[in-house]
């Protein structure tokens, strides 16, 4: 049985949720959502309807804490609706930090092991050990992972997983380098090395600061006094597979301030917070690039939010700033009028851990694969 081009339209602005429970509908049905024309289709209609996700923990009915995503959707009378997603299984715990999203995959990872998850259709895939930690000879060098990113690479169609690893020991005696990076491909499904830059050896992850924005990932990166070297970002190209070195402002002080990164009006921007809870000034710089892709900081402005706020999260319109609280609430903050709204999303401290929430925005709800390469026709959008 054919299925008529007015049914393929109306299914195609489903979200994933739904579509997940009509493929028992018939088998016509079943094959189309597993079609990969399909897939780009719902991928091209979903993707003017973004939404906020948070990553957070909480107490299951076991006494178990759990890692449960939460998708935000936010009217046009600023009212939200919350979908709580539970991933049940076992080697997803939520000490898993998030390393970059896109097209509705979310990369979940400890350094050392690396998830793929789709949390609308709850797939979940673990990659292969590393190749530069798992082939250790202990005689020769250690090695330990310092970052991790996950991103599209627009120009082959294909996901790609960024991994920085540090060397020590006798490798770096003989061969003289620190550090050594390797790229997962989605659609080959094995890791390769690359070359890495010099400074590649100051990435350390940071899971406020790390993100993935329109093809590049963001890295922290740390300065060293012995070599007067300030902190800044480190930059990894997907398609090009490039690292660049990007300053950060200059009245930044890595002995008094705290850094994130987030997105406004698509463009790249910089939270800098004081370590002090008692002191509550957030800047926020933008990012700015000229026609030859130097790079500038604007000061946008400065906000003075209430006490008991923690470090801001992400930015949901151009003047609500979605806020953690020090008893682990999420706030929104309005930056022209000042006032804030307590929503009902709650998150429980981890030991060892100064965040509750990791919020990303421009999230996508969607059918792709975590196995890649079957799905994978045209993503670039």
């Amino acid at each position: 049985m054919v299925v008529s081009d007015v049914v393929i339209q109306i299914l195609s602005k489903l979200p994933p949720e739904s579509l997940l429970r009509f493929k028992s509908v018939c088998k016509s049905w079943y094959a189309l959502i597993d079609d990969p024309k399909f897939l780009t289709k719902h991928m091209l209609d979903s993707f003017p309807h973004k939404h906020v996700l948070i990553k957070r923990a909480l107490t299951n009915d076991s006494g178990e804490q759990e890692l449960v995503f939460s998708i935000l959707k936010f009217s046009l009378y600023r009212s939200v609706s919350i979908m709580d997603i539970n991933l049940p299984f076992q080697e997803i715990d939520p000490y898993l930090e998030v390393c970059g999203h896109s097209h509705g995959l979310v990369c979940l990872s400890n350094l050392d092991d690396v998830f793929l998850v789709n949390p609308m259709t709850r797939q979940f895939r673990k990659l292969p050990p590393s190749i530069l930690i798992s082939r250790v000879d202990p005689d020769v060098y250690s090695a330990i992972a310092f970052s991790i990113g996950f991103g599209y690479d627009a120009k082959s169609s294909n996901f790609k997983v960024v991994r920085i690893v540090s060397c020590r020991g006798n490798f770096v005696a003989n061969f003289g380098q620190m550090t050594r990076v390797e790229i997962y491909d989605l659609s080959k499904g094995k890791w390769r090395e690359i070359e890495a830059p010099l400074f590649c050896d100051r990435a350390f992850r940071t899971p406020t600061f790390d993100m993935y924005h329109e093809g590049i990932f963001y890295f922290w990166g740390y300065g060293e006094s012995r070599l007067s070297t300030a902190d800044h970002i480190i930059t990894f190209d997907m398609s090009q597979e490039v690292c660049g070195k990007i300053s950060v402002p200059e009245s930044y002080d890595d002995k008094k301030h705290k850094t994130s990164l987030g997105i406004l009006n698509r463009s790249i921007v910089l939270f800098v917070y004081p370590f002090e809870s008692n002191e509550k000034n957030i800047d926020i710089w933008e990012m700015k690039k000229d026609e030859s892709s130097v790079v500038s900081w604007s000061k946008l402005l400065t906000i003075d939010p209430t006490l008991g706020i923690e470090h801001p999260l992400l930015f949901v319109s151009s003047e609500e700033l979605l806020m953690e609280s020090r008893e682990g609430h999420v706030i929104m903050y309005n930056t022209k009028t000042q006032e804030s709204k307590k929503l009902p999303i709650e998150g429980e401290a981890l030991y060892g851990r100064t965040h509750r929430f990791q919020a990303i925005n421009l999230f996508i709800k969607s059918l792709v694969s975590v196995e890649g390469g079957r799905d994978m026709i045209n993503y670039d959008i």
